[in-house]
């Protein structure tokens, strides 16, 4: 009986330490783990993401709660992404979706890890990850924000991808009104209707996004596209308008020099002076403005070539007009002649 007495001092400490495990294990030199949380952003908003890795790492060893460690995965994952570790990044966004499925922000993680994984060149799994989102879900911004990104990378699926594609934004206008990324929206569609082959679906998408959005870089974008289905359409002079107006809208564009050069071409035989005049300015447009990210919306090799041809048949149909003015000139003057010359009519017998 003494003994036994004598080890419940022990067996009070015991417990009491035992409860207190908990909230010391929960707490490093560094502080708990929200403190470390707390820290890592800090580090991460200053430009200094190793130093805000080495702080989220450390949080999730101190016995965080389930947002903590969600909270730590994702900070990891940005602080990677600024080091340009992009698949490290995904599998970080990826892991926080998968490990805590109840986080309110899973669709937010799934959205970031199919952005990065589309970045990386990862298509096919980026658009499983957007389609496990939109099953998240999200709220309508993110809805929004989700259809369009998988419907750009749908339209590179070949025709089935590109059907879905019209299916995932044929209503966006109608179903997110005001949405800043409608414009956006709106022009994939076009796009996605002209690699379809069907021109005046795109024709009629295009014109209801520049009336509607006019001056947001896809509306002006969409000048550029729309001069082209006009073009397959039959219409070359509205075309050649068409590029003209996207010059003008954008004069500083890596396509201008291209877009002048193809309305000269629509013009060269119909005005060739003024395709010689859009040719020369399509040159000067190639020396000043960015280079085109795509090669084939550069000049072609051929415009020199172009350029004294639009010349040769402007100074021909100048001899033209001038020989048809002289044959009109020498046929009145003929006209005047032969009435001149001509007897009066003869007096009647008497």
């Amino acid at each position: 009986m003494r003994a036994a007495l004598r080890l419940l001092p022990f067996a009070a400490v015991v417990a009491a330490f035992s409860l207190l495990a908990p909230a010391a294990s929960a707490q490093g030199f560094g502080g708990t783990a929200t403190d470390m949380l707390v820290r890592g952003d800090s580090l991460l908003g200053q430009g200094r993401p190793n130093e805000a890795i080495v702080q989220f790492q450390e949080a999730r060893t101190l016995c965080p709660t389930p947002g903590e460690s969600v909270h730590s995965l994702q900070g990891e994952a940005q602080a990677r992404l600024a080091l340009s570790e992009l698949l490290p990044a995904a599998g970080l966004f990826e892991e926080a979706a998968t490990d805590y499925p109840d986080d309110p922000r899973v669709p937010d993680l799934l959205y970031a890890a199919a952005n990065v994984r589309y970045k990386a060149g990862e298509t096919d799994k980026a658009i499983e990850l957007w389609r496990r989102a939109l099953l998240k879900s999200p709220t309508p911004d993110l809805v929004a924000a989700i259809k369009t990104r998988l419907a750009q990378a749908l339209r590179f699926k070949g025709q089935q991808g590109q059907e879905e594609a019209v299916a995932t934004l044929k209503d966006f206008d109608t179903v997110y009104p005001g949405s800043p990324l409608a414009p956006n929206a709106l022009y994939t569609l076009a796009i996605v209707y002209h690699d379809l082959g069907r021109p005046k679906e795109s024709e009629t998408i295009y014109r209801a996004l520049i009336k509607k959005y006019p001056g947001k870089a896809a509306a002006v974008e969409a000048v550029f596209e729309l001069a082209q289905v006009v073009v397959e359409l039959g219409r070359k002079a509205d075309g050649a308008q068409l590029y003209r107006q996207y010059v003008t809208l954008n004069p500083a564009s890596p396509e201008a020099a291209a877009a002048l050069e193809r309305a000269g071409d629509l013009l060269l035989f119909r005005a060739p002076k003024e395709s010689a005049q859009l040719y020369a300015i399509a040159a000067v447009k190639a020396k000043t403005n960015p280079k085109p990210p795509i090669p084939t919306l550069g000049l072609s090799r051929w415009l020199p070539v172009k350029r004294l041809m639009a010349q040769a048949l402007s100074r021909i149909w100048v001899l033209v007009l001038l020989g048809v003015a002289a044959l009109g000139t020498a046929a009145f003057l003929g006209l005047w002649i032969v009435r001149r010359l001509r007897p009066g009519p003869q007096p009647a017998a008497a």
